[in-house]
């Protein structure tokens, strides 16, 4: 039975959990749930029912340019054990190499090849797009994108131009409201396809929470009549990397994803046909009432855990 100590119905998990929900038309849809989600105290309680492992980063790894402790020690003992994961990530703003090199700041042993994220999606997607296409790319100053197939494309402030032929949502650092309210006038103006590298509403940081792409784009169509396109969590593509990365194909249901937040993790994972474990310790769910979501939502984890590794006593 989950528990609803600490947990509050009018706090930001809940509030995020309202924005989420206002979005659920664009989000996949998941089959009925047949399952009631179990409490347990960290991630060694339900490794032994999985052959691999999907991690979210935020929420679940650190916050912000923090490791939530106990983590890293968790991968670290996975490695060791030969447990195989994958950290499947929104994460589109850097190429792989700063993502791993943030990582290994933080503690993290890992590889580029333990990383599948919404970049790489991107990247796939790109790939598919009318090569004539040139490109308004939301970034921020100096960002780089030499890794994605672009091979026409501008750093967008705000206007759109008359050239432009669509946008790139790539990532939401520096990004205003003035510029937002100038690419929305834009838009109207002249409907173009908007992808969103990044369909998270929020992030969680030290300081509090911030906007990512998916939050400025929510709503997007309605408002401008430009068709947006989400690719990343909680979409199948991305989903269908991370398996695909995986050393040998496994029965979805032995594979479990992890993650802080009931709208891309979770949902994402149920529609994939995966177990999934929300964690509710320092993330997006930090003093979420888990059970009435659920009954909210329809989005019922397998497992709820608030942190995946056993944080050593202070």
């Amino acid at each position: 039975m989950l528990s609803t100590a600490n947990a509050t119905v009018d706090g930001p998990a809940w509030a995020l959990l309202q924005a989420y929900e206002a979005e659920r038309a664009v989000w996949p849809t998941v089959p009925p749930v047949r399952h009631a989600p179990r409490e347990v105290t960290c991630l060694a309680d339900v490794l032994p029912h999985y052959q691999a492992l999907l991690f979210d980063a935020f929420g679940v790894l650190n916050v912000g340019d923090r490791a939530i402790p106990g983590a890293p020690q968790a991968l670290a003992a996975l490695r060791r054990d030969g447990v195989p994961f994958r950290i499947v990530s929104n994460a589109a703003s850097v190429p792989k190499a700063g993502l791993v090199a943030r990582y290994r700041a933080l503690g993290f042993a890992l590889d580029p090849q333990d990383f599948v994220t919404s970049r790489d999606a991107t990247a796939a997607a790109l790939a598919q797009a009318p090569g004539h296409w040139r490109w308004a790319v939301v970034a921020p100053e100096g960002a780089d994108w030499s890794d994605l197939p672009l091979p026409q494309a501008r750093r967008c402030d705000g206007a759109l131009r008359d050239g432009d032929d669509a946008v790139l949502f790539l990532a939401a650092q520096g990004w205003n409201e003035h510029a937002q309210a100038r690419l929305e006038a834009s838009l109207r103006a002249q409907p173009r396809p908007v992808w969103v590298a990044n369909p998270d509403l929020i992030s969680p940081w030290e300081g509090g929470w911030v906007r990512e792409p998916g939050g400025w784009c929510a709503g997007l169509t309605a408002r401008t009549g430009a068709p947006v396109r989400r690719i990343g969590k909680p979409f199948g593509e991305l989903f269908a990397l991370a398996l695909a990365s995986l050393p040998q194909p496994w029965a979805p249901a032995r594979v479990l994803m992890l993650g802080d937040t009931l709208h891309t993790d979770v949902l994402g994972a149920l529609a994939a046909g995966l177990h999934a474990a929300l964690v509710t310790g320092a993330g997006a769910s930090t003093g979420l009432d888990v059970a009435r979501a659920v009954q909210a939502t329809g989005l019922a984890p397998h497992w709820v855990m608030p942190y995946i590794g056993r944080p050593p006593r202070p």
